[in-house]
């Protein structure tokens, strides 16, 4: 076994004294991880004392010009003409910049009314939302540990949480009789479960659905967390949000889960995993959050965990993407553009569910419920949707996802509201021809 490094043994001491749920839940990795006092630390100081020269930062200086200016090409440079050097060339921090972070929370505060008067944590910037999940799943997860999550999931999960990290997956019903979130399916899980340690995972507005729940399906989630915690179990419950923001129908609940589980249970362990990708329309910035519901006391050693793991593969989000993503959440026009988004998804949606749910394709399949998000996903009576994929693929041009042996998805965020008609006609007689 490897000899736990000093400054890990300590980080694991004040976790174990200060958040003893956070500290039972860590991986072997995560009990071995720890951000070393070496070139950070130094280069920190001397940002601050080396007031002649500082020769610590792995950059290149221009000094032919304006003394000190970062060294760069001036084709990328006349791409962003407004930003300065170093909110483009510059490294950001490890855990993301304190501006961009600090507004972020701003952000959760103004759009989950249940965070108010709750202690939760700054959020801390990922290069994309798959990598917050990916240190989620080296900071927590080891081989043969649960982790439940419904049957209808995005497919990365699996590849993150159970290929690379060896989680055991248990998964749910993701719908009830009624066609609403299969709540009773999910306590059940938890409650036949006699595992010390726990890890659940959920999603909405839902990937592939589009699903939303409704305040009472988010109590009785919360509900059965609690009971199953009330056990003894220690358990991360992981919140993706990654279409937090996109809700097309009043009857949901327009904010996250999060908000519910902070502070619900000693035992409890929230994060919420949401971005810029889709909230901001910013998809390649590969700009993301990873947010705990925990204080200040117990994030101190906790992030020192994840800048370690953060320094070992990224080192960290890139500087460019934090600043666009910054500035644009400060110019005046922001809500406006954002909103005007908005409509436009919204309206395309709500097209899909007339359209898709036209009586005259009843026989052929059943429209999964979608509120919210990107998606509406068909699952086919009778036909295979690979099969159905490949030929409107092949003889109509048009592109969906294959989803197991009946489930087709349409991203309606990529069509025109005029076309959504013609798209599932096209499908219809595809399906039919079958």
């Amino acid at each position: 076994m490897q000899v736990l490094n000093p400054l890990a043994i300590q980080l694991n001491q004040q976790l174990h004294d200060v958040a003893p749920a956070v500290s039972a839940l860590l991986s072997e990795l995560g009990k071995r991880i720890y951000l070393p006092k070496g070139i950070l630390s130094q280069t920190a100081e001397a940002n601050t004392e080396a007031h002649r020269f500082n020769a610590t930062r792995a950059i290149a200086l221009d000094f032919s010009q304006d003394a000190g200016d970062m060294m760069h090409l001036p084709v990328s440079r006349e791409l962003v003409p407004e930003l300065s050097l170093e909110n483009i060339y510059g490294y950001a921090p490890v855990l993301g910049q304190q501006a961009l972070r600090e507004t972020w929370k701003t952000h959760l505060l103004k759009e989950n009314p249940s965070l108010a008067g709750k202690t939760f944590s700054l959020p801390i910037v990922t290069s994309g939302m798959t990598h917050g999940f990916s240190l989620l799943a080296e900071l927590f997860v080891d081989n043969g540990d649960t982790l439940i999550l419904p049957d209808k999931i995005w497919g990365n999960y699996r590849l993150i949480f159970q290929t690379k990290a060896g989680a055991t997956l248990q998964t749910y019903p993701f719908f009830n009789d009624a066609s609403g979130f299969n709540t009773h399916g999910f306590r059940e899980t938890l409650a036949n479960t006699t595992d010390e340690k726990l890890l659940v995972l959920l999603n909405f507005p839902h990937n592939p659905t589009g699903y939303a729940i409704t305040q009472a399906e988010a109590t009785q989630i919360v509900d059965a967390i609690v009971a199953c915690a009330d056990t003894g179990c220690r358990i991360l419950v992981m919140v993706d949000d990654a279409y937090a923001g996109l809700w097309f129908d009043a009857a949901v609940m327009h904010e996250s889960l999060f908000g519910l589980l902070v502070g619900c249970h000693p035992n409890v362990v929230p994060v919420k995993i949401d971005g810029a990708t889709k909230e901001e329309y910013a998809w390649g910035l590969r700009v993301a959050f990873m947010t705990f519901g925990l204080g200040e006391t117990p994030m101190q050693p906790l992030e020192q965990k994840l800048s370690g793991l953060i320094r070992a593969n990224t080192s960290g989000a890139a500087q460019v993407s934090q600043t666009l993503i910054l500035e644009a959440m400060k110019t005046p026009s922001y809500a406006e553009q954002k909103q005007r988004n908005y409509e436009t998804l919204k309206a395309r949606a709500l097209k899909v569910k007339t359209v898709a749910s036209d009586a005259k394709y009843a026989k052929l399949w059943e429209v999964y419920p979608s509120h919210a998000g990107y998606f509406a996903c068909l699952n086919l009576r009778s036909a295979n949707a690979e099969t159905v994929r490949q030929r409107l693929l092949t003889e109509h041009g048009i592109g969906t996802i294959a989803l197991g042996e009946t489930e087709l998805r349409i991203a309606y965020s990529c069509l025109d509201v005029s076309d959504i008609e013609t798209v599932f006609a096209i499908i219809a007689k595809v399906v039919e021809a079958l």
